[in-house]
């Protein structure tokens, strides 16, 4: 028996998805409101650690505060008996409001993903339960429901730790099995205004999210898998834009000297080891390379540019320059008329 390759079957959903998913139009928008969207003309300058403690703070306790109050507040909730609030939307404060870089806390994945998760949790839970002994094989069902949750987070592109423990407690927790499909819309509803105020909390000093569906650029064309581009096979450069992080890390780290770590720089997407820790002046130059990628501009552009610059202004010391002696000269000559 021959187990396939690691390389091979190979399958993104993105790449079909993305056909058909519209480009973002956040610049469009009016300032104030493209700002709290997450979208920046300029890369942004990451605040101290105190401040983003203070946020990742403030910003957990107002969204646990506002989900919790918000199921408590509704009369038509309170009929179905839920909990205080769902345990697993703990675990997604974490995320939402002090690891708003990682991919896992940007909103595909806090808002479809847990939706998905706790569909599937509530599935396999009704499914199990059609068993007169559910009791004694409910530590199975729990192991099915996370399992199968992260299959359709992983095929989906929508990964969300969180969403693992919705899946566990639509099997487990006895409050919330017994809400049945009433649990989805709650946890979509919990997810959905968790995600209102990180935008106002994450967006005052801190930028969220850093994208809404894909880090791609959607404002270009991608060929299909078996597509071809000029009658050559599409096959290494976007074969390699399409795969995931970890695979290019593992890749060029395979090319790499022994021991070294992987920087990788695309037009879309910044890739750094997980154990290397950047100032925020290392983070704005792997911005501003980026940025020159993602513009299209060429080092010799760039050197054209700041030569440019140097030349304007050497032109404006020396006029500077020439203004001095003007008036020192000005005042020598008055002195002598004095004297």
């Amino acid at each position: 028996m021959h187990l396939p390759e690691g390389s091979s079957p190979n399958f993104d959903i993105d790449n079909y998805l993305n056909r058909i998913v519209p480009a973002s139009r956040l610049n469009r928008l009016p300032k104030p409101i493209s700002h709290f969207l997450g979208y920046r003309a300029k890369p942004p300058t990451e605040p101290g650690h105190v401040l983003i403690w203070f946020w990742s703070f403030f910003g957990t306790f107002l969204g646990i505060l506002t989900i919790a109050g918000s199921l408590k507040a509704s009369t038509l909730i309170q009929s179905y008996h839920p909990p205080v609030i769902f345990a697993s939307l703990g675990a997604s404060a974490v995320l939402s409001y002090n690891q708003i870089h990682s991919p896992l806390a940007q909103p595909r994945s806090s808002i479809v993903g847990h939706t998905l998760c706790a569909i599937v949790g509530v599935g396999i839970s009704k499914l199990f339960q059609l068993n007169s002994s559910f009791e004694d094989i409910q530590w199975i069902a729990a192991a099915m429901a996370c399992s199968c949750a992260l299959l359709v987070m992983m095929v989906t592109n929508t990964v969300y730790p969180p969403g693992g423990a919705s899946a566990l407690l639509a099997t487990i927790d006895v409050a919330t099995r017994r809400m049945g499909w009433h649990f989805v819309p709650l946890v979509l509803l919990g997810s959905i205004l968790m995600l209102l105020v990180a935008l106002i909390t994450n967006n005052i000093q801190r930028r969220f999210p850093v994208f809404w569906w894909t880090p791609r650029d959607l404002t270009r064309s991608h060929p299909g898998p078996s597509a071809s581009i000029n009658g050559t096979p599409d096959v290494d450069v976007e074969k390699a834009s399409r795969a995931s992080e970890q695979t290019l890390v593992k890749q060029m780290s395979h090319a790499s000297p022994a021991g070294q770590h992987v920087v990788i720089i695309s037009a879309d997407r910044i890739v750094i080891p997980s154990d290397m820790e950047l100032s925020n002046e290392e983070r704005q130059v792997l911005e501003s390379l980026r940025t020159r990628l993602a513009t299209g501009m060429d080092l010799e552009e760039q050197m054209e540019q700041d030569q440019q610059v140097k030349q304007e202004a050497e032109v404006q010391d020396g006029r500077l320059i020439e203004q001095v002696e003007s008036v020192g000269s000005s005042v020598d000559s008055q002195r002598t008329v004095h004297g």
